[in-house]
């Protein structure tokens, strides 16, 4: 519940750094999206105050994050203005980050020595084949969100992650019989109704930008006619 309010973050930061005016319509959407989401979550009983601070600091970096890859996206800057040169310089870092945190923390060898899975070669193979196979599609992911905040913009991104929400809970459903209350249910049609509610008000400010940008030529022919 507390990882929904990941695009009010996002909202936040793209105002701090301009890539989004402040609008009411705008806001007014993305908390009837966090509201859906909310609802769609919502059953957790225990609550545990340093989870709470953890998942919160997550969100508000997480919208940090974005924004700052927007600002190195969107710069005419040489070699790191495009998915694959962003991925090139910061996938090293990333790395090692989180290298030293596997090693420090989740004891991998430990863990490769005691799991049976890893205790024939087949197992070896195998396991080594879904982790490939899962690498892969967190790159291309990654890179499509790259793409994404490139051609639009942080707050679209975030849309779409709840868009994605959507489908795997939708999945869970139907693969695995997950059974969704009232409320759950409720919370998925608003966060539907959200993200049209968001694409119907890009669509109407795209118009709006094209038909200011056609008003210029036209008033400039007048005056030359003049």
């Amino acid at each position: 519940m507390v990882k929904s309010s990941t695009p009010v973050w996002v909202l936040l930061f793209s105002f701090l750094f301009g890539f989004e005016k402040p609008r009411v319509t705008l806001i007014a959407i993305i908390m009837v999206i966090v509201f859906g989401v909310f609802l769609t979550v919502e059953g957790e009983t225990k609550f545990d105050m340093v989870g709470f601070i953890l998942v919160l600091v997550a969100a508000v970096v997480s919208g940090l994050r974005w924004n700052l890859t927007q600002l190195l996206l969107q710069q005419d800057r040489i070699g790191i203005s495009s998915p694959i040169a962003t991925l090139y310089y910061l996938s090293p870092v990333m790395f090692i980050t989180m290298l030293t945190l596997s090693l420090l923390l989740e004891h991998p060898m430990d863990q490769f020595r005691q799991s049976e899975h890893f205790d024939n070669i087949y197992h070896v193979m195998e396991s080594f084949g879904l982790m490939a196979i899962g690498g892969f599609l967190a790159f291309a992911m990654l890179l499509s969100e790259l793409a994404l905040i490139k051609s639009t913009n942080t707050v679209t991104l975030s849309v779409a992650g709840i868009s994605k929400e959507i489908v795997v809970i939708s999945l869970s459903v139907i693969i695995y019989g997950d059974v969704l209350t009232t409320k759950n249910i409720l919370g998925l049609i608003i966060s539907i109704a959200g993200i049209i509610g968001y694409n119907y008000y890009k669509l109407s400010k795209s118009n709006q930008d094209k038909g200011q940008y056609q008003m210029i030529p036209m008033t400039m022919s007048r005056k030359l006619e003049d």
